[in-house]
């Protein structure tokens, strides 16, 4: 049996200070949501495993925040792969872990993190900002990876609400 869990990243800025999309950063809110992730993936003692996370900004710093809470070592990497890509590019990156790996987390990117519970779950799913998804892969090799192959163990959102700024 496999585990791959689903992590899309934080709130973030609608526009960065480059211009370029993949150096949003995350809003207050988003650290908050981060935090608040972090500490619940704590708490009730789930294991990330191997992170592959997009190398975009704001997933790279929705998992910084997110390992600052877990007490096991953040085995991860980045893959530029895994920026704007869609379901089927992210079977390919999973396709190529190894059999030691049985507990995979991605961090990365609607539409296609979105996509690939979809896909792999056979039910609509859509990851909103620091949403969680554990599906329960019942193989013993990454590369049996199917359609409707996956069933959920839990879906999570941390829920944020921050107070409204004072206007003068």
């Amino acid at each position: 049996m496999l585990t791959l869990n689903l992590i899309r990243h934080a709130k973030t800025q609608q526009i960065s200070p480059t211009g370029k999309d993949y150096d949003r950063e995350l809003l207050d809110k988003g650290v908050s949501q981060a935090n608040v992730l972090g500490n619940y993936l704590q708490t009730h003692h789930i294991s990330l495993g191997k992170i592959i996370c997009s190398s975009a900004v704001r997933t790279q710093q929705t998992k910084s925040i997110i390992c600052q809470h877990l007490t096991e070592r953040c085995n991860s990497e980045l893959s530029k792969e895994l920026y704007d890509a869609f379901y089927n590019e992210m079977l390919h990156i999973i396709g190529s872990l190894g059999k030691n790996e049985t507990v995979v987390t991605l961090v990365g990117h609607n539409e296609g993190i979105s996509q690939l519970a979809s896909y792999l779950s056979g039910e609509s799913i859509h990851l909103r900002t620091s949403e969680m998804i554990s599906l329960a892969i019942p193989f013993d090799s990454w590369d049996y990876l199917s359609q409707g192959t996956a069933s959920i163990i839990f879906q999570y959102r941390p829920e944020v609400f921050l107070p409204l700024p004072v206007v003068s």
